[in-house]
């Protein structure tokens, strides 16, 4: 196992909460990994609305993502959990996505039941795969994983987002028998849940989202044992009204001014040992 694995895999093992900010490009990744968080993710959402310019509507390809894995994964050293959809197609598909985002040193992927192309979770649009399907898919990325151990496996269900709180939990333990790493219920909005689902699902790491219409904290969040707390829009978000702000700016005939400068950028992404190995220097 890689060290990025053996690295997110004790983590899985320890009793804390980590916050998993998600990164769409290298640049992202790296100021994630400025702050000292300890884990990062790349999202379909984020990754696809920023690098391509493309909704979360199954637009991106499996070759895209693996792709833009790689590159990532190349200038960070946390270990990094990427979002997979629905594993872009049939068993095969699945299998091949598992094992190329091994090869693309992802640390685990999150695999989801909706059906393929899947629809963004934060819309109305959300179909869910039947039991006996989400189950096989879960299964045949969980064997695909345990064949070199390098990569671990998220089990997401989307079913309280299509409305049925009592089938997240069934589809959780049944991913949890198949030997799922981690379980992901998206949707979570409430303290309630966050109760319920704590006392339902154990012996097992849990995902939740956090979106600006949750009613709880990060504290509850912690009480209730849920091990990763996905922050899957918010850096995208800054990006955009940032980005609107500077645009707004120059429309108005000013100069934008930030605490950020060239030479910070440049620092970040280690300019000087480039520099050095352009001038021959160790």
């Amino acid at each position: 196992m890689n060290k990025k694995t053996l690295l997110l895999k004790k983590y899985l093992k320890d009793k804390k909460t980590y916050r998993l900010p998600t990164c769409h490009d290298p640049l992202s990744a790296k100021l994630i990994q400025s702050k000292g968080f300890k884990i990062s993710f790349i999202g379909g959402f984020a990754l696809s609305s920023a690098s391509l310019g493309f909704p979360d509507a199954s637009l991106i390809t499996q070759k895209e993502l693996v792709d833009a894995t790689r590159k990532i994964c190349s200038h960070t050293k946390l270990p990094i959990i990427v979002d997979a959809d629905t594993g872009f197609g049939g068993l095969a598909n699945v299998y091949r996505t598992v094992k190329d985002l091994e090869d693309a040193g992802a640390s685990a992927l999150v695999l989801e039941d909706q059906v393929f192309p899947k629809r963004c979770a934060l819309t109305e649009h959300v179909k869910l795969l039947n039991l006996k399907e989400a189950k096989e898919r879960v299964k045949t990325a969980v064997n695909a994983a345990k064949e070199n151990k390098n990569i671990l496996v998220v089990a997401r269900t989307d079913a309280l987002t299509a409305g049925s709180f009592d089938e997240a939990i069934t589809r959780a333990l049944h991913f949890k028998k198949l030997g799922a790493d981690c379980i992901f219920i998206t949707g979570i909005n409430s303290i309630k849940q966050l109760n319920t689902i704590n006392k339902k699902i154990k012996n097992i790491p849990l995902m939740l989202n956090i979106t600006q219409k949750v009613k709880f904290t990060l504290s509850d969040v912690s009480k209730n044992k849920f091990k990763f707390a996905l922050f899957s829009q918010q850096i995208l978000n800054g990006y955009i009204d940032s980005a609107k702000q500077t645009l707004d700016l120059i429309k108005k005939n000013k100069i934008p001014k930030y605490k950020n400068k060239a030479s910070d950028t440049l620092k970040l992404l280690d300019f000087k040992k480039y520099l050095k190995i352009e001038q021959g220097k160790k």
